[in-house]
């Protein structure tokens, strides 16, 4: 059953709804806070051993996810969980040698069960992707979005996949590029790793979409808080992980094939799957992956947004090996894209430019067509990674992890002389990354790891352009060391402590206007900690609390950049005397779902304090021999940042459910002593489904309506920006999806609409709302056939 969810804001609104709002909000938290659980009083117990001889498996974790809990056998094995309502449970159980396995039991009395692990079939994990595990992010609020929610998104980009989740919004540049948002924090200060690798690909452009294949993985996690312990810097705001997909380990074929097509850009996407494992050598798997999609101009309710198509294609391969001690993996990837840059952005003068602003429409409109003229941008990036793991006994593991990545962009700008074909900017970027991690146990109870990592970057202007760079050649090295300790005090409280140490050299090489060649050398040391905890006080309440610092580094577009950026049609300007951002931030999450209630709610809460906050603050217009052109400068400030998230979701019938949510951020700038420039506005989801288990051989029928009302951003900088922020609005949109099995494989159908009335609006984050409306309707279709071993085609996303 799909839950319905309702979203509400956390704060006061100023509008005529707000008592009810605020009363709605009240009664939430008090079932949250007074429902009880009657009649909890079962006990499951037994021992955890090897499936082989019957040995007893010290210190192994038995969780039930599904409540938060988690106890530890004791050096016999033994375990014992208290205080369980009524009812069906998925047990996992897990022990260093071992591979994890989920176990289903129905409990309707006290009852002993012996758990059987297969200790000589070790299949190693990488700690970051793990789903649900005690020692994972202890204290920070998570989101993620499965194989099944990946299919239904299909077609659009990470960003909008990752939009439906609590407090994730989208930095938009027109229809084509879109970034994540996190409590009101993207860019440089959300990391995104791509199969447990930290994504180098130009990321400091706010028009710089992540060149990450979604469909690469099954399943995209979102860590929401301050995470630089475990992730390193630039995790600030949170991490977006792309987990790895699992491998075959038997002899088997199994795949799928999607088909795609959407009305708005009258175009589409394909993309094939097939994995298996080999005969005769158990524990081999491999998986070759692709996809495309071609779109052309996309279209606003009452024009063509011209020069707006879109050209993706990717592949992905993988290939790995685990036995009883050891794991090797071996990874590859490529994803190139093509975008168009709506024409409308690019302006001929200061007087066209204030009357674009003015404008409700676009000063170009063409007929729709699939060609893909100036501006436009190009990107392909190719990742490689090997990685080998070690049991060490039965107390720990040693994993060491090698990346390279490559990744080459031009943007192309309109120019005269035929030279609209000749890129303005040409950059390949070439990283080496490294890490080594050693996970252990400290006595019976405290587990965690301790690690080292290194970074190698080098960023070259490729000649031709003919323009003067936007951003130098440098060169990066970065280092770094941490720890993370994990101490489950008992089955309904685990704590977690961290710290990391990091440094970042910079060579910076650029000329001057006058040819003058000049060299710097920045050095940054940073430092972060962390401290969790999570904590069930009842079978149905969970609460994560977690407090830490991050930091990060200037980059090196906001210490040099100098010119016109074409892709985000702007003029930007940096300040090499910028120093590193630091955070310190707070997050309470707290998830209620009475066993007996129709009702479950999930909270967050949110507040940091950002020291040397860089962001683009706009500086009026310029004209240029290129046009005419809006100017940011990169500036840092010290600022407070906070809001909250909040979702009901209401089980109405076993066949009907409805969800609501809402998210809210604020933020001032403390020197200025004014609210900061480009934070999300305030925003209401509410969707209302009907499911039925199978209807004419069709099974997991589902229809939804949902929609999505965004307020007036009036918290914002006066006399700062050059246009006032746009009006509300309200969105509704509908899906639709079913399964048909036969012969063994499965025919999946799904629909989505978005825009579902065709409303006209702007959106706050999008940097191209002076120019143009946003996207219209939009309807989409896909399909899909998973075939041979469903086992192997649908088997849970993990690392190989």
């Amino acid at each position: 059953m799909v839950p319905r969810t309702f979203h509400f804001s956390l704060y006061t609104l100023p509008l005529p709804r707000t008592n009810l709002m605020t009363m709605l909000s009240m009664l939430a938290w008090r079932t949250v806070l007074f429902a009880q659980d009657p009649g909890c009083t079962l006990t499951l117990q037994g021992r955890v051993v090897d499936a082989h001889d019957g040995g007893p498996l010290a210190f192994a974790e038995v969780r039930i996810a599904s409540l938060g809990r988690t106890v530890q056998a004791d050096a016999e094995g033994a375990y014992r969980i208290n205080g369980l309502c009524p009812g069906t449970y998925v047990l996992q159980v897990a022990h260093i040698g071992c591979g994890t396995v989920e176990q289903r039991i129905t409990l309707d009395k006290d009852q002993r069960r012996d758990l059987r692990l297969e200790h000589h079939e070790h299949e190693l994990r990488q700690l970051e992707v793990l789903r649900d595990r005690p020692d994972e992010d202890v204290g920070h609020a998570r989101d993620g979005l499965d194989r099944e929610g990946m299919e239904k998104e299909a077609g659009r980009t990470l960003a909008d996949m990752l939009s439906g989740m609590q407090g994730v919004t989208v930095l938009q540049t027109g229809p084509t590029i879109g970034k994540p948002v996190i409590h009101g924090l993207s860019g440089n200060r959300v990391l995104m790793l791509n199969q447990g690798v930290r994504q180098e690909d130009q990321q400091w452009g706010t028009e710089h979409a992540p060149t990450i294949d979604p469909l690469s993985s099954d399943r995209i996690t979102v860590v929401k808080g301050a995470a630089a312990v475990q992730y390193g810097s630039e995790a600030i705001g949170g991490v977006v992980v792309t987990e790895p997909v699992e491998l075959p380990r038997e002899a088997g074929l199994g795949g799928e094939v999607r088909l795609l097509g959407v009305s708005n850009g009258l175009g589409g996407g394909a993309s094939g799957m097939l994995q298996g494992g080999v005969n005769g050598v158990r524990g081999l798997g491999w998986r070759l992956q692709g996809s495309g999609r071609y779109l052309g101009d996309s279209e606003a309710p009452e024009y063509v947004l011209s020069n707006t198509g879109v050209r993706e294609a990717g592949v992905s391969t993988a290939l790995g090996y685990a036995d009883h001690r050891w794991e090797l993996g071996a990874y590859y990837s490529r994803f190139a894209r093509e975008l168009g840059i709506l024409r409308a952005s690019h302006i001929g003068n200061l007087t066209d430019l204030n009357n674009a602003i003015a404008s409700e429409e676009p000063w170009y409109v063409a007929d729709r067509t699939y060609a893909i003229g100036a501006p436009r941008q190009t990107v392909d990036h190719q990742l490689a990674k090997a990685e080998v793991a070690h049991a060490i006994g039965e107390r720990g593991r040693l994993q060491a992890t090698y990346a390279y990545q490559a990744d080459a962009r031009q943007e192309y700008d309109v120019r005269r002389g035929g030279r609209s074909d000749t890129p303005a900017i040409d950059l390949f970027l070439s990283t080496h990354t490294g890490e080594l991690v050693l996970k252990h146990w400290l006595g019976e109870k405290v587990h965690g790891r301790v690690g080292a990592n290194v970074l190698h970057q080098v960023n070259e202007n490729v000649p031709g352009t003919g323009a003067r760079p936007l951003i130098p050649n440098y060169r990066k090295r970065t280092a770094g060391l941490f720890v993370l300790e994990h101490v489950p005090v008992h089955d309904r409280l685990e704590l977690e402590a961290g710290a990391r140490v990091e440094a970042t050299d910079l060579y910076v090489a650029m000329y001057t206007v006058d040819d003058v060649l000049l060299v710097d050398e920045p050095v940054f040391r940073n430092g972060a900690v962390s401290a969790g905890l999570n904590w069930s006080p009842r079978d149905s309440t969970r609460l994560r609390f977690n407090v830490s610092s991050a930091f990060r580094p200037p980059n090196v577009a906001e210490l040099y950049s100098s010119g016109l950026h074409h892709g985000s049609a702007a003029i930007e300007e940096g300040d090499p005397d910028l120093g590193s951002e630091r955070a310190l931030k707070a997050v309470i999450d707290l998830e209620h779902a009475p066993a007996n209630s129709a009702f479950q709610v999930h909270g967050t809460l949110h507040a940091s304090r950002n020291d040397g906050f860089i962001y683009l603050r706009p500086d009026g217009t310029r004209l240029t021999v290129r046009g005419a052109f809006p100017v940011y400068r990169y500036v840092a400030t010290d600022a407070a940042i906070w809001g909250g998230d909040l979702l009901v979701t209401w089980r109405m019938t076993e066949r009907w459910m409805g969800t609501l949510k809402g998210s809210t951020v604020r933020a001032r700038d403390l020197v200025q002593d004014e609210w900061l420039f480009g934070m999300p506005a305030d925003r209401m989801e509410g969707s209302v489904a009907y499911r039925l288990d199978r209807v004419k051989g069709w099974s997991g029928v589902e229809l939804s309506v949902h929609g999505t009302a965004v307020l007036t951003q009036r918290r914002y900088p006066v006399g700062v920006d050059l246009m006032d922020p746009p009006a509300g609005y309200g969105l509704l949109g509908f899906s639709a999806a079913a399964t048909r099995a036969f012969n063994g494989n499965e025919l999946r159908l799904g629909l989505r609409a978005t825009n579902l009335l065709n409303a006209s609006y702007r959106d706050y984050l999008d940097a191209f709302r002076y120019y143009a409306d946003a996207r219209g309707i939009d309807l989409a279709i896909w399909i899909t056939y998973a075939f041979g071993d469903r086992s192997l085609s649908r088997a849970p996303a993990r690392n190989p």
